[in-house]
């Protein structure tokens, strides 16, 4: 077994043992130890989380309490409740909530949230908890249970826990990219040798022929494009020629050295442009920005 998954409690040991039979990756030693290295990520990202806002661990927390709660899973999972509210209409305290998965269980969303959620029972380290009306009916046992101090108002409370919920879950999002739904690493560099022999050893192909299948691809792209026409690349977006404007001849300056100089008209040209998909658009959003001063 590996040394990460070692360095896990046995109660969290047995349920990414569960976890990992239903995450599409292989029953293997080797897939136990790529979840138990994302498991530990994210419980370390997690904690210095709550270190930087100030928020403190506890055991359990009262369902009526006026608390904003922040939650991690046994799985990884990310639960975030917010300050109840009083609903004037029923004179129920409900709270926004949030669940974030692990993005590997079939059997659960990626993401849920719920603006006017009912929690059901005290929330308790190892158990999961409960809603009467909520994004889901019930979580995994929770490992570590956060909240802020009495002294803290309520729409502080709600701000901290939004905004460690939304770094917590983009931080999630690029730990889980270490792991392929498929149970298949991706290549360790994208050069065309490396996607070649990659795509080769997936679909059963020999390397010769699938250089010769993505040559023709990317050929009849080209040649779409070329033609004028705007061709779909699969989720990337459309490419399609667009017309640049001439330029007229002017002066300018070489930023090196401050001198003027002669910058040359240019005609008027296609040039070929990428029209990236709302989709792509959406994941590139979700990846961390690592900050250089951390």
């Amino acid at each position: 077994m590996g040394t990460h998954f070692e360095q896990i409690p046995d109660a969290i040991k047995n349920h990414i043992r569960e976890v990992t039979k239903t995450s599409g990756l292989p029953d293997s030693d080797e897939s136990l130890e790529r979840i138990a290295v994302t498991w530990i990520e994210k419980r370390e990202l997690f904690q210095e989380q709550l270190r930087l806002l100030h928020m403190n661990e506890v055991d359990s927390v009262d369902p009526e309490s006026e608390k904003a709660v922040l939650m991690l899973t046994y799985s990884g999972s990310l639960v975030s409740i917010g300050v109840p509210v009083k609903d004037a209409s029923s004179d129920a305290f409900r709270r926004w909530a949030e669940y974030a998965s692990i993005g590997l269980r079939m059997d659960v969303p990626d993401i849920a949230t719920k603006s006017d959620a009912a929690v059901s029972g005290v929330i308790v380290i190892d158990r999961g908890i409960e809603f009467a009306d909520g994004p889901i009916k019930k979580s995994s046992p929770l490992l570590i249970i956060a909240t802020c101090s009495d002294d803290i108002s309520p729409t502080e409370q709600d701000n901290r826990v939004r905004e460690a919920t939304i770094f917590l879950t983009n931080g999630f999002v690029k730990i889980n990219r270490t792991l392929s739904s498929a149970g298949e690493a991706i290549p360790d560099q994208f050069t065309m040798r490396s996607m070649v022999a990659y795509l080769a050893s997936k679909n059963g192909m020999t390397q010769k022929e699938t250089k010769q299948l993505l040559d023709d691809y990317l050929t009849l792209i080209e040649t779409g494009v070329l033609l004028g026409e705007k061709v779909p690349v699969g989720r990337l977006g459309k490419m399609q020629l667009r017309l640049r404007p001439s330029q007229k001849a002017r002066v300018g300056r070489n930023p090196a050295t401050g001198e003027e100089i002669t910058i040359a008209a240019k005609p008027a040209m296609y040039v070929p442009a990428l029209s990236f998909s709302g989709t792509l658009k959406e994941k590139a959003r979700s990846v961390r920005v690592d900050d250089p001063e951390e």
